[in-house]
């Protein structure tokens, strides 16, 4: 950036004082413009100026190339992200569909077995309402009878 100020105030310095310079300068062809004549010297320098422009230009394309590079690569980046995350939850919400199928059948196995169980302790506790009538009332209270 200093390269392009400092060229830049070359330029502005070169065509002030130049009207003021043409009568020192050079012979040789002189380039008319509506407000200042240059001379073959201040012709070399514009030349070597636009020269560097042009590769300022050409860098200034390189990074705005390498920018837009950047740019598809984050998105690259976030879109595989966002994928290996949705990937990761499918196969957590998957997995625990498939444990709450297992765990659910688990749990009417054991609860048929338990129920079993019950199911032969309240008969026997019905039999023994039979001979124990304070057994019978505990029964009836609890709506078992």
């Amino acid at each position: 950036m200093r390269l392009a100020s400092c060229i830049l105030l070359v330029v502005i310095l070169i065509s002030f004082f130049s009207p003021l310079a043409t009568s020192y300068a050079e012979e040789g062809k002189a380039m008319e413009s509506t407000n200042v004549v240059l001379t073959p010297g201040d012709q070399m320098i514009l030349r070597a100026i636009d020269k560097i422009n042009d590769r300022i230009d050409k860098i200034n394309g390189r990074f705005d190339h390498i920018n837009d590079r950047i740019d598809n690569l984050w998105i690259t980046m976030l879109g595989g992200f966002l994928g290996v995350m949705a990937f990761i939850g499918g196969i957590v919400f998957w997995d625990r569909r498939t444990f709450l199928r297992y765990s659910r059948e688990e749990c009417r196995i054991e609860i048929a077995d338990d129920r079993q169980k019950l199911e032969a302790v309240l008969a026997a506790m019905r039999k023994l309402g039979n001979q124990f009538p304070e057994v019978r009332e505990v029964l009836k209270g609890f709506g078992l009878l």
